[in-house]
């Protein structure tokens, strides 16, 4: 069976749209005003309020951060959000393996490594073969050290 790989990321800043408008359009806005300068987002989340509209929080990497910030203040205007927030004081940490979807418990390894280390998880997302967790960027190390040890890598 593939092993897990553990990784970390320091060069990244948190971006966090709070109180967009929760309707169609909106994601296809944000990320195309990004891609219009190219802007890769190394991580998405988003989370809906009942009254409040979404929060879309994202990760750039911090040598994209201020075309970032500039293009995303414009659509903040445009689409009438509450505010933007930017956090350099981040990392990202990723666990990734081949067969992650098809491996029950992982989840609950990860929290509860993170947890027993009193690591905070800020964002998280998840594909078919990686879960990464948005964590303050002093954590790092603790945090990939919990990690390793609960994944035996």
């Amino acid at each position: 069976m593939p092993e897990f790989g553990v990784a970390a990321r320091t060069d990244v800043a948190k971006i966090t749209l709070k109180s967009a408008p929760d309707r169609p359009g909106i994601g296809a806005r944000v990320f195309g005003a990004l891609w219009s300068y190219d802007i890769n987002v190394e991580l998405v989340s988003s989370t809906s309020a009942l009254e409040e509209g979404q929060d879309i929080t994202l990760v750039v990497t911090k040598d994209h951060l201020n075309s970032a910030i500039l293009k995303l203040n414009k659509i903040k205007e445009e689409i009438d959000a509450k505010d933007l927030l930017v956090d350099h004081n981040i990392a990202v940490i990723s666990i990734t393996h081949s067969g992650l979807s098809k491996t029950p418990g992982v989840g609950a390894k990860v929290f509860s490594a993170l947890s027993s280390a009193n690591v905070n998880v800020e964002a998280v997302s998840s594909s078919t073969n990686a879960i990464s967790c948005v964590v303050r960027k002093g954590e790092t190390s603790q945090a990939v050290e919990a990690l390793k040890k609960e994944l035996e890598v």
